[in-house]
């Protein structure tokens, strides 16, 4: 049997094509911009994240003076800086907008999401440090072992490796987010996945996603600088020498704040001086 093909029938066939093509532009245009925001609003985004994040910088590398420098930075070999070049600059532009587009999505799940806790009484033990603490530890938990797979020859070539044509990173902010913008949105897709993780289990207060973002954005700067910054809260064992180390042995220590998953996967590695 033979349908009838009329002009009107063949409108119809033809149809689902521009309606799909206009879904996967608004899916587009909410991936970049989920508050949809006018562009010169979106653009004064950028702009006020990145002074936001200059000022934590600076207050980071002013701090990290006055605190003991690594003995990488004492030793007989004087640490020299690779200036940065025109894909420095390029790989950092596209961070900066990369950057802004997560906390926006982060931002807007945190206004639009009935599983977060807005207001200041909601504020609790289990939605606030406990849900801030299984953060910390999901967020590396998830980056760990997805920072070893970029050293996979296949991928270190031709993403990760750009980072690591720093060995001694002290330039804060600079060192720490001159990386490839893919390699920069896998970990921000890696961090609000544990922010939904954190979510379900605990429950998650508004307040948890600014402080989040405080400590990572602060002790990522420390961790590309040559202070000899380490603490230890709530089992958190933070050292600016365990990240050093990764970048004198790319192989080696590949948490971001902690190095619990390093030691599960064998890849931990203590501080060496040039005395050791």
């Amino acid at each position: 049997a033979h349908w009838p093909t009329s002009s009107a029938t063949r409108v119809v066939c033809a149809s689902p094509q521009p309606i799909a093509t206009g879904e996967a532009m608004e899916a587009v245009i909410h991936l970049v911009n989920p508050w949809a925001l006018p562009l010169p609003l979106w653009i004064g985004g950028v702009v006020a994240k990145e002074l936001a994040l200059q000022v934590m910088d600076a207050g980071v590398r002013f701090t990290a003076t006055h605190i003991e420098p690594l003995p990488s930075r004492k030793g007989p070999k004087k640490v020299v800086q690779r200036a940065l070049d025109r894909w420095d600059y390029f790989y950092l532009g596209c961070n900066s907008i990369v950057e802004t587009v997560f906390i926006g999505h982060l931002l807007h799940y945190v206004w639009t999401s009935s599983l977060v806790d807005r207001p200041l009484g909601s504020l609790g033990l289990l939605n606030g440090p406990v849900a801030l603490w299984l953060l910390i530890i999901f967020n590396d938990m998830l980056y760990a072992p997805f920072h070893r797979a970029l050293h996979h020859p296949t991928l270190y070539r031709w993403i990760h490796k750009h980072h690591h044509r720093i060995t001694y990173p002290q330039r804060g902010n600079v060192d720490a987010r001159n990386e490839h913008p893919l390699e920069q949105i896998m970990a921000m897709a890696l961090w609000y996945t544990a922010t939904r993780m954190v979510t379900a289990i605990t429950g998650l207060h508004a307040a948890v996603i600014v402080a989040h973002i405080s400590v990572m954005v602060v002790l990522a700067c420390f961790n590309h600088t040559g202070c000899d910054l380490k603490f230890n809260v709530l089992g958190l064992d933070f050292a600016v020498r365990a990240h050093e180390m990764h970048h004198r042995r790319p192989d080696t220590n590949f948490g971001q704040l902690v190095m619990w998953f390093d030691k599960l996967m064998g890849t931990y590695v203590p501080y060496v001086t040039y005395e050791d």
